[in-house]
């Protein structure tokens, strides 16, 4: 086929999405690599996502278009209610003051235990994005830190870059 040839699909499905995470704005994203992402963990109901340019960001489960990709892991209500007790890995680089904070933050919100340095696991009623989002306020521009919810298989991180990214999604696998 002549590349002249190639089927165009931006018409069928236009990458018109776009996610915010921590202040910074990605994509733009056709529906089909929302649904990827969903899939993958990386895209919540919480998450905030905007359906264009200049378009105000809102939470992706109140998107009409996006709320049937929740259908089963979104409850009724907004996803801030208190979540179930869940396991979580947590794996953070951050300096002492950070450090300082973030095991202050376990101890407020669950049982935790450091398997060895910067390793954590926590036991606690809190969601991932809840999790995701206390984690960014206490380290801010201290750290970076992984957590994986290892009752869902999701992953969530903060701070590593691009390269990381795009391994962390070709790899990582939510649970069915």
């Amino acid at each position: 086929m002549a590349s002249n040839d190639a089927l165009d699909l931006s018409s069928i499905d236009p990458p018109i999405w776009r996610i915010m995470v921590s202040d910074v704005v990605y994509g733009p994203y056709t529906l089909g690599q929302m649904r990827n992402f969903v899939e993958e963990g990386r895209l919540l109901a919480s998450s905030p996502v905007a359906s264009g340019d200049g378009v105000a960001f809102i939470f992706a489960f109140e998107h009409q278009t996006l709320r049937d990709l929740f259908a089963a892991d979104t409850p009724s209500s907004p996803p801030t209610e208190q979540a179930a007790a869940a396991n979580f890995m947590i794996t953070a680089r951050t300096d002492s003051d950070g450090r300082t904070g973030l095991i202050s933050l376990l101890n407020q919100i669950g049982r935790f235990s450091e398997l060895m340095p910067g390793t954590f696991i926590l036991h606690a009623e809190v969601s991932l994005v809840d999790l995701h989002n206390q984690l960014s306020t206490v380290l801010a521009e201290r750290g970076k830190f992984v957590i994986a919810n290892t009752n869902t298989g999701q992953l969530a991180w903060m701070g590593l870059g691009a390269d990381a990214d795009q391994h962390a999604r070709a790899v990582w696998k939510r649970k069915s």
